[in-house]
Formats: structure tokens, sequence, C-alpha cells
């Protein structure tokens, strides 16, 4: 029963930071409220007996990536907050998909009866206790030979993550080498 609580308040939570994520003009705050959205999903994942990827959603995602794309916005945005509008004809586009996929799990949700649940119970009962932690997740990643592709992918992923970032740099570090192309103050004031 408590978990259900706790469940309901991290889903309201991360709801309402998402909806804030859409309705945000400023791009900072945009990204703040995917950082709530973040936490609360890695306080799902804690619910779901799952510590190790509760935490890895706390230090990478909120922590490092959302790090990383703060630091760009605020290196490439110029300010241009003023001039980001609040809802143009790409966000009405997209508002279609989200609805669907909304009509479709309320569907789902609707369509639910005491005896799925009965059966996710059951399933989840013969699911050894020990899931989620550092050791069962390291035995299925790094186990043996045949899981060492996981290891290879594992390694490809961060190269990418650290290309995109070099990349990300020197596209800024471009940027704001150029010199401006009229040194005179552009609010009149005196030169």
């Amino acid at each position: 029963m408590i978990e259900q609580i706790y469940f309901a308040i991290f889903a309201a939570v991360a709801v309402g930071c998402a909806l804030g994520v859409l309705v945000s003009r400023h791009p900072i705050h945009g990204a703040m409220s995917l950082i709530g959205v973040m936490v609360a999903l890695s306080g799902v994942y804690s619910l779901m007996a799952s510590p190790f990827l509760a935490t890895l959603q706390i230090l990478v995602y909120a922590g490092a990536i959302m790090m990383l794309v703060i630091f760009v916005i605020m290196v490439l945005n110029s300010a241009k907050d003023s001039s980001t509008p609040r809802f143009d004809l790409h966000a009405m586009v997209g508002v279609f998909p989200a609805l669907a996929i909304g009509a479709v799990i309320t569907r789902l949700i609707v369509a639910w009866d005491a005896k799925d649940g009965q059966a996710v119970a059951d399933a989840m009962a013969k699911v050894p206790a020990e899931r989620g932690t550092v050791d069962a997740i390291s035995k299925v990643l790094f186990g043996g030979r045949e899981t060492s592709g996981w290891a290879i992918l594992f390694l490809a992923v961060g190269l990418l993550l650290l290309t995109a970032i070099v990349g990300a740099v020197l596209l800024a570090k471009r940027r704001l080498d150029k010199a401006p192309a009229d040194p005179t103050p552009a609010h009149g004031g005196h030169g």
C-alpha cells in the first residue's frame, strides 16, 4: 500500500515536471524541469527494487548529462530567450503523437482487470529476489564469454558520448571565437 502512495507521488512529480518542460519559455527552466522528471524516475526505480538504476539515473542523467545540456544551452543561447515562442507550428504538430500515445496508454489502463494484476504478481513472485543490484547487473553485463558483447557495447556507448561532448565543445568554441561583425553598440549607446 505504501509503495502505491510513493508511486503516485513520483508519478505526479514526473508528470508535473514534464508539463514544465513543455510549457517553459526559457530553455534553462525546461532543462531544470527535465532534471525533476529524471529524479522522479529515480524514485520509481527505487520502488522497483533496483537501487543501481536509481543511482545511475541520478548520477548520470540528472547529473552529468543534464549538466552538459545546461552548459551547451548557456553557451549557445546568445540571449535569444525572449524570442523563443511558447507554442509554434512544430510544437502543435508534436502534440498529436503525444495525444495518440496517451490515448493508447489510457485504453490499456481501462482494459486492465484484476486477472491481469494477479498474473503480473505471480510472474514477479517467480523472479529471484536479487535483481537490480550491482552484483546481479555486473553478472549479466560482464559475466562470461556468452555476455562479452555487452562489455563492448558499453564501451562503444561511452566512446559515442565522449565524441558528442568533444564535438559540442568544438562547435561552441568556434562560435565564440568569431569576431563580431559590427563593433558599435546595438542599443544606441554612446560609442
